[in-house]
């Protein structure tokens, strides 16, 4: 209600403007009242900015709006004594504080929205806003028709009124964004100067004075050629309100059609370039084709490029600001910025009319140079998006600490959460089970000894240190076994005697432990890598080598953790890809290659949903790694969405992703907007698609299509592979159970349990 009563005044305010000042002035003082409207607007911007700093925009517009409409009233009153000087009044109100006002109530709906939603709900008032101004032109068209110019003050006046009323109700309180600047108020207003040096700031500042300088050449050469071909008074009203009106119309159509749809497959920089490139074509046009239609068309088209296209985009793009920073800077942007263009606008008028040449070439030369300035403004907005985007991740690192206080209770979303993403502490691993330590799965006093061992080892008093260090290692008693590990750090020829007890959970942390402290040489790597990559290894072995690989910090070690990414079991991958981050973590000259790592996250998007839910870990024994799940674990996070997140780390900034994961399952609807916005301006348009669905909560649930007979019995035989594995695995539990016989190796499947 508010964006069409505010906008409604705009439509029939700046038709009433030209209209009374062209009807009392001559057009070549426009570019001298023009000049002295921007200087007093970007004072009164920058009083403003200091004034929204300290209070903020929802206590400081409203109160503007009912004073502006006592304002035109007394405008009003005097436009029965002197015309010329109602004339000039209502043309400072218009682009001074009219201008405010709009900026204002923009900075006060832009505090309300997070990124991502406010793309979806800007339309929305976009829209209504729209609507708002097709009213007031029509109203003063009617106005022109019938009554003299300045009876449309007062109706002005009541459109600002209603402005006001409607803006009471929306307090701090309300919208998502309010935390976000509560949560920001005990600090200093921000700089103006500060903020100034923001290279993002100074991009937006400058897409408005650049498109600011070219919508004031285009308008002038409009008004003038309007002018001079329809007199003054109330026929000029009629043409500039039906001109508005049109302009209106079209702009619902394309609001309607297109502007959801530019800033969703676009975003919101490239959005708002469509103005400056539009621009360009229709006044390339009018340049070429002299005439005052070829002139009107440009100009609308240019209104309408800016009502429904630049107006969306550049309220997103202010989204992700900072509200200190926002406040601070929203007025000198939109008020004092455009004004400085209305200046050079107006000197570069001027400076035209003073030339000696026709009147019809000075129009001329006025839109060639708005067509260059277009195309600048084209390739500043366009290199915005990049800018967006660290806008978006400095927003979220800035809320870091606010992740604590707003993860969700439940249990499995809080847990996916904590799970995630932060730098591993690989030096140490949980505790393992507090139960009576069960028979070893290797030679006990029951078990013949391995024969291979039994011919190789030589009896005890000729056996070297080594030689007995190997044979403690395979032996059933779990004391000598850990006191062979413990026994300081062993050679390289002990590698594949050490790797045989990952197996062994009682002795799985000692053997980590030891096959770290190995000396980091190329056969050490190269054994563990092998073991890594055989799938015929035992699982357990190889989904706990890569807690060693990502110790030893080479680039050859690096690189066996790359080719475990490729391997058939989630399990293995997931670990493969926290050892990689790990590694990155630790060592910032080692790179993983972009495409290799991109193709590993495809095909773990690519699974079908049931699969992607069902992965988990056959054992929580490593999440010691994350500092912030000590306390939380349970088998029910979202292993896969953590294992995506952790691949996409290692070649796109790793500590906004982390955030952004954390912020996905927050309570505050303002930090998980932000999150989703970063994701998807920043996310790879091939993994974006797929990977969408397990991000957003609200997305469509369709029940499963109805399967034949024939499919569910194919999908019964397909999963006999799976129903063998886990066999095989109690069969392995029994015989270590039992004391007896050697470990068997579980078959492999692309998908294990």
């Amino acid at each position: 209600m508010t964006a069409a009563a505010m906008t409604a005044f705009q439509v029939g305010a700046k038709a009433t403007r030209d209209a009374f000042f062209l009807s009392s002035f001559s057009i070549a003082l426009l570019p001298a009242m023009m000049a002295a409207a921007s200087g007093l607007a970007v004072l009164l911007a920058y009083a403003v900015s200091r004034v929204l700093s300290r209070w903020g925009p929802s206590r400081v517009i409203p109160a503007a709006f009912a004073g502006s409409a006592l304002l035109l009233l007394g405008d009003w009153a005097i436009a029965f004594r002197s015309p010329g000087v109602a004339a000039v009044l209502l043309y400072l109100h218009y682009s001074c504080l009219g201008a405010v006002l709009v900026s204002g109530f923009w900075s006060l709906v832009n505090e309300r929205f997070d990124p991502r939603t406010a793309k979806r709900e800007l339309g929305g008032i976009l829209a209504a806003g729209t609507v708002g101004g097709l009213a007031g032109g029509l109203i003063a068209a009617q106005v022109g028709r019938i009554l003299p110019v300045t009876a449309m003050i007062p109706i002005l006046a009541a459109f600002h009124l209603v402005s006001a009323l409607c803006m009471l109700p929306l307090g701090d309180s309300a919208g998502v964004g309010a935390s976000s600047a509560r949560s920001e108020s005990g600090l200093e207003p921000a700089g103006v100067r500060t903020v100034a040096r923001t290279p993002y700031l100074r991009g937006l500042i400058l897409l408005v004075f650049l498109t600011t300088i070219s919508e004031g050449l285009i308008d002038l050469v409009f008004k003038g050629q309007a002018a001079t071909a329809l007199g003054e008074g109330g026929a000029l009203l009629q043409f500039f309100a039906a001109f508005y009106v049109a302009v209106s119309l079209l702009t619902v159509i394309v609001q309607a059609v297109a502007s959801r749809w530019a800033l969703t497959k676009l975003g919101p920089a490239r959005t708002a370039a469509i103005l400056p490139a539009g621009t360009a074509v229709a006044t390339a046009g009018a340049a070429l084709v002299p005439g005052f239609s070829p002139v009107v068309i440009a100009r609308g088209l240019q209104s309408v490029f800016f009502s429904s296209f630049y107006r969306g985009g550049y309220e997103v793009l202010f989204t992700p600001v900072p509200a200190r920073e926002k406040r601070a800077i929203r007025s000198l942007a939109d008020v004092g910025a455009s004004r400085l263009g209305d200046l050079g606008a107006a000197a570069i008028a001027q400076a035209v009319l003073l030339a000696p040449m026709a009147m019809a070439n000075r129009g001329q030369v006025l839109l060639v140079t708005a067509v260059a300035l277009s195309l600048v403004t084209l390739v500043i907005a366009h290199r915005l998006h990049g800018g967006y985007i660290q806008t978006l991740a400095r927003g979220l690192l800035s809320r870091k600490g606010h992740l604590a206080t707003t993860m969700i209770d439940d249990s499995l979303t809080r847990l996916t959460t904590l799970q995630t993403l932060g730098p591993e502490a690989f030096g140490r691993l949980l505790e393992g089970p507090e139960e009576e330590t069960p028979t070893p799965p290797a030679m006990d006093s029951g078990a013949p000894a391995d024969p291979f061992y039994t011919r190789m080892m030589p009896a005890p008093s000729q056996e070297t240190e080594d030689e007995r260090r190997v044979r403690e290692l395979h032996s059933a008693d779990l004391g000598q076994v850990l006191r062979a590990l413990q026994d300081g750090p062993p050679p390289v020829s002990l590698v594949p005697h050490l790797v045989s007890l990952l197996a062994w959970d009682e002795v799985a942390r000692e053997a980590i432990a030891a096959l770290r402290s190995v000396p980091e040489t190329g056969p050490a790597t190269e054994h563990l890598i092998r073991y890594l990559l055989d799938p015929d290894e035992d699982f357990t072995i190889r989904r706990r080598i890569p807690l060693v690989l990502a110790t030893y910090g080479s680039a050859r070690a690096f690189e066996g953790l790359l080719h475990g990414l490729e391997d058939q079991r989630f399990e293995v991958r997931y670990r493969c890809g926290r050892g990689l981050a790990h590694m990155l973590d630790v060592d910032s000259t080692l790179s993983a290659p972009r495409e290799t790592v991109l193709a590993a996250v495809l095909r773990e998007v690519a699974v079908e949903a049931g699969v992607w839910e069902s992965r988990k870990l056959a054992v929580i024994e490593d999440e010691g790694w994350s500092t912030m799940v000590d306390e939380l674990l349970q088998e029910r996070a979202d292993r896969s969405l953590e294992h995506v997140f952790t691949l996409l780390a290692l070649v796109l900034p790793r500590e906004p992703l982390r955030i952004a994961f954390k912020a996905l399952h927050t309570t505050d609807p303002y930090l998980r907007g932000t999150a989703l916005e970063y994701l998807e301006s920043s996310l790879p348009p091939e993994i974006r698609r797929p990977l969408w669905p397990y991000l957003e909560d609200n997305r469509p649930r369709q029940a499963a299509p109805a399967r034949s007979q024939d499919d569910v019995i194919e999908e019964l035989l397909k999963s006999n592979v799976s129903i063998m594995v886990k066999l095989e695995e109690l069969q392995q539990a029994a015989v270590q159970e039992r004391g007896v016989g050697v470990r068997k190796r579980p078959f492999e499947t692309s998908e294990g349990s």
